[in-house]
């Protein structure tokens, strides 16, 4: 079954955000060339890749003085052909989000999807810029810390990949009809194209920003976002609400092959059970990793009124392998918390 691309809808968010790319990427520019026609008189020898606008770009040894940057640095893109698909990322990513999301709260002012996309924004380019800040530190190339990042769509990206592995896991994206990806596929495949790219460039670009926002993304669905919690599900939780989704199919180690869980099962468990005892997350009893599957399971039944053989086949295969993974790993029937 392949997925079905969104029709052409204008939501609050996709409108919020579009605009937002434009009027800063459209700023940008203008800011850059009036600059650059400036200064190209007293040196002739600059050119305009070189102009930096450190208001709305994010330059590593300026963003303490315009924090602001760690949010508008996504929506600002120096080049046409990375503003193209900027917008058209934007525009699908963002109304699958609205489309599957029903999480409005009415103590909020914004959307989850308004909220998702700032936090997570902000939070992959923080770390992103903490980590090239280092490596350019230890490898004696400080001077690096006065360009700017120049990520753009990278550093969100992967935000609109983890939330379709984790709502349409089963549904196939046909590319011109011969090629045809699952979904919960596609996050590894970007991340090997990420490390191929950055290897051939001998550059931190995109393969940090693209693994962070990656992470960043899982670690606030998995932990952080504010669920509904369905009275139709079978619960002790009291709650009406619930945070993050425990579910087993979207643990970590669930968006790589089967081949690799072996090595990465200790690692998570590692770093799961360090971030609980530090206080960074909320450690998942039973009864959240319970009614998180129950959800995953009837979201995944609810989506299509008519499910072919093949896609029911496709998920009994999923759950059986989760759980098999489950026993094996666990003799006790704990299940996978990371």
């Amino acid at each position: 079954m392949a997925i079905l691309i969104p029709s052409l809808t204008w939501t609050y968010a996709t409108v919020l955000y579009l605009s937002l790319t434009t009027i800063l990427s459209l700023l940008a520019s203008i800011i850059r060339l009036q600059s650059y026609n400036a200064v190209k008189t007293q040196n002739p020898e600059i050119t305009f890749s070189e102009i930096v606008v450190p208001v709305l770009q994010l330059v590593p040894n300026r963003a303490l003085f315009y924090p602001w940057t760690l949010l508008t640095e996504t929506f600002v893109e120096t080049s046409v052909l990375k503003f193209l698909i900027a917008v058209t990322v934007f525009y699908f990513g963002i109304n699958y989000l609205e489309k599957h999301w029903n999480l409005n709260n009415e103590n909020k002012i914004f959307s989850e999807t308004v909220y998702y996309i700032t936090i997570v924004t902000v939070a992959t380019n923080g770390s992103t810029v903490l980590l090239e800040m280092l490596f350019h530190v230890l490898s004696f190339q400080s001077a690096k810390l006065t360009e700017p990042v120049n990520h753009g769509v990278y550093s969100l990206m992967m935000s609109f990949v983890v939330v379709l592995k984790q709502l349409s896991p089963e549904h196939n994206l046909k590319i011109f009809n011969t090629v045809s990806i699952r979904l919960r596929q596609m996050p590894f495949i970007l991340l090997c194209t990420a490390v191929v790219v950055s290897l051939i460039t001998r550059s931190l670009v995109p393969v940090v920003p693209i693994f962070n926002n990656f992470y960043v993304s899982w670690v606030y669905l998995r932990y952080y976002q504010i669920n509904t919690l369905s009275d139709l599900l079978p619960s002790n939780n009291t709650r009406s609400m619930v945070r993050g989704d425990a579910s087993d199919t979207f643990a970590f180690i669930q968006f790589f092959p089967a081949g690799l869980h072996k090595v990465l099962r200790p690692l998570c468990r590692a770093c799961y059970h360090t971030s609980a005892l530090v206080g960074i997350i909320r450690p998942f009893n039973d009864d959240d990793i319970e009614s998180g599957n129950l959800r995953t399971i009837k979201r995944l039944n609810t989506q299509t009124t008519t499910v072919t053989r093949e896609i029911a086949d496709r998920r009994r295969q999923v759950a059986l392998q989760v759980l098999g993974e489950r026993v094996n790993a666990n003799p006790s029937g704990t299940s996978q918390r990371a």
